[in-house]
């Protein structure tokens, strides 16, 4: 087949990824080799737009949806590749558009099963790239109160965290070394909230002088963000990237993606 372009044919490539999989027959491939066709279909369908995208991840699951052990199969890979804290490749809005696969007509599943999808697709679905983050109250040490959508700046990243958290430490001193964090801000171009969002606040007060002095450095005193779940929280740390108008640029991101834009804001 001959393509006009380089950007047609990636974009062929994603939908038609699938075509020759054999869903019905699918215990046939190891796992191994079954991992490695999903995260090679993850890096073919994050290179093209996000329409072509969400149409490539729709027509996975509708040729999974060939049998209910293809399908929970093809669910669980994608849940381990696209949403687990621990995966290099994780991305909510593909795996948001697997979930709404599974909840919606064409899939197999029964309504009891759809239950959890249905559950995960509310947390997930908020605050993703491109939408409003939802707004909340932070308090300071000194007990004053600010919320999010007041702080003044064009660009704010949001840092949930735990005290003592050793990944915590070690995502914060990635972004910090870059220095591309300190100098945005030197700019007057960036700010920090630090958020700890449980309620371990005596804990949290001692480790306050492991954050910089210039970052905010607050708590969520109501715990509106766990008791409403406005935030998908499913591990700590947890990044956003917001600009001025408090719009979500990068939703929970890898601290080398996170540097990564923020270099080009650098420039």
């Amino acid at each position: 087949m001959v393509f006009p372009d380089e950007q047609s044919a990636a974009e062929w490539y994603a939908i038609h990824f699938w075509d020759s999989y054999n869903f019905s027959g699918h215990y046939q491939y190891s796992e191994e080799a079954f991992r490695r066709a999903f995260v090679e279909y993850i890096q073919a369908v994050k290179t093209v737009p996000l329409d072509v995208a969400l149409e490539a991840i729709d027509q996975m699951m509708s040729l999974a949806a060939a049998t209910e052990d293809s399908y929970w199969e093809q669910l669980e890979e994608a849940e381990i590749i696209l949403y687990d804290p621990s995966s290099p490749h994780r991305n909510d809005l593909l795996w948001e558009a697997v979930m709404r696969h599974a909840v919606g007509p064409q899939s197999p599943l029964d309504d009891v099963s759809k239950m959890r999808y249905h559950s995960m697709l509310k947390i997930v679905s908020r605050n993703q790239i491109g939408t409003t983050a939802a707004d909340f109250a932070y308090t300071l040490p000194n007990g004053r109160q600010g919320t999010l959508h007041q702080i003044e700046a064009d660009y704010t990243l949001l840092y949930f965290y735990n005290p003592g958290c050793s990944e915590c430490k070690r995502t914060k001193q990635t972004i910090m070394a870059s220095g591309h964090l300190y100098h945005l801000y030197r700019e007057g171009l960036l700010k920090v909230l630090a958020i700890f969002p449980d309620k371990e606040v005596d804990e949290w007060r001692r480790y306050l002088p492991e954050n910089p002095s210039w970052w905010i450095s607050a708590y969520d005193k109501e715990r509106r963000i766990h008791n409403e779940e406005l935030y998908d929280l499913k591990a700590i740390p947890t990044l956003y990237l917001l600009d001025r108008q408090k719009r979500v640029i990068l939703k929970d991101p890898t601290p080398e993606d996170l540097i990564y834009t923020l270099e080009r804001i650098d420039k």
